[in-house]
């Protein structure tokens, strides 16, 4: 078999694994919890990946912890070249007992690895700390053949790197998850906030509005945002009253436009920006019929078929209109109705409205 190649040696330099840990660093992750994922699938697979496939490993593995406990687990599977390819793959991650019983700032091999056997396949570990409670450990294994001894400095140089990385991810991913909470809680309530220029042209918006008006959902009028940043509305009549609301707002005045029913666009001066121009708020009213049933029914503690009427009352639907939409004698919806004001406790349908409409049904996950 011949030998390797200068040139094949030279996998990656240390610039190379820098640049690949902080590129991970700042990728984004739609997990929140211990998850096991593998290369390609999650932010940190192209650092694992470059790193393992320099150091001729079979797997990678990257490992968060968090006040005494695994919070992250990416996993990496690569194919080096000087192994046997029939080795099966690493899929054991460490336990938390040898995590923790690990040392910052130091490489570990397959003989002096907490915990580990005589028969321990060939291993190279490091684990460094991601701030006052936290710990990243970067794990790389072999089927057969032992790392060499640049695969262990190589590692070694990534020490005063990898907590610092891990670290920024976590606080970045910490500031995605708050965003996405913001985002999906003004989605429920229907309020988003626009800014436009003093002719009327959005300049920012709500990132949640953008993807209603994009997605042309809940929107009976047509109302688009156009590339160039114009408002659009397919109904005339709705579109004359945007343009009055917009010339009542440029004159000073504060101006509340009904672009249709359960949809109002509120508009005013804005002194923030330059040169002054207009902010706006829009509502669109909840529609009950849009919450899941099963969830009206648990949160009310009501049957799915007095869930189902309920929706509708709250959506300001007539108890014979009502019957008809489900297909219900009007006696039967009537007795219905009556049973669901005394499960919440309410007097009659405008009772039901205001328990429904205060609640934090709208808000609830899943």
């Amino acid at each position: 078999m011949g030998g390797i190649s200068h040139k094949e040696e030279h996998v990656a330099s240390d610039t190379d694994f820098l640049t690949a840990l902080f590129a991970s660093a700042t990728a984004s992750d739609g997990m929140t919890g211990p998850a096991v994922t593998q290369a390609g699938t999650t932010p940190w697979s192209g650092f694992l990946t470059t790193l393992g496939t320099a150091l001729r490993a079979d797997s990678a593995r990257l490992q968060v912890l968090a006040k005494g406990r695994i919070t992250r687990n990416w996993l990496a599977l690569t194919t080096p070249r000087d192994v046997d390819r029939s080795a099966p793959a690493d899929t054991d991650a460490p336990p938390l007992e040898t995590l923790q019983r690990m040392r910052n700032d130091r490489v570990y091999t397959q003989a002096d690895f907490p915990g580990a056997g005589a028969d321990t396949a060939p291993l190279r570990a490091l684990r460094a700390a991601t701030g006052p409670q936290g710990l990243a450990v970067l794990t790389l294994r072999r089927g057969t053949r032992d790392f060499r001894a640049t695969d262990t400095v190589q590692l070694s140089h990534l020490s005063p790197y990898l907590g610092q990385a891990v670290a920024t991810w976590e606080a970045l991913q910490r500031e995605r998850d708050r965003a996405a909470q913001d985002r999906r809680l003004t989605l429920a309530a229907g309020v988003f906030w626009l800014r436009l220029t003093p002719g009327g042209r959005v300049i920012d918006l709500s990132p949640a509005l953008r993807d209603q008006l994009e997605d042309r959902l809940g929107y009976a009028a047509g109302l688009r945002l156009l590339p160039t940043g114009w408002l659009s509305l397919d109904d005339p009549v709705a579109t004359l009253t945007l343009r009055r609301g917009l010339a009542i707002a440029q004159s000073g005045g504060i101006a509340a436009i009904d672009l249709e029913p359960g949809v109002q666009l509120l508009l005013s001066p804005d002194g923030k920006t330059a040169p002054a121009g207009l902010r706006g708020v829009l509502r669109q009213s909840p529609s009950a019929r849009a919450l899941d049933t099963v969830r009206v029914a648990k949160h009310f503690g009501l049957s799915h078929s007095e869930a189902r009427l309920t929706q509708l009352i709250c959506d300001g639907v007539s108890l014979t209109d009502a019957a008809v939409a489900l297909g219900w004698t009007l006696d039967t919806t009537r007795s219905c109705s009556k049973q669901i004001f005394q499960r919440m406790g309410v007097k009659g349908q405008t009772g039901v409205l205001r328990k429904v409409l205060t609640s934090a049904v709208w808000f609830a996950e899943g």
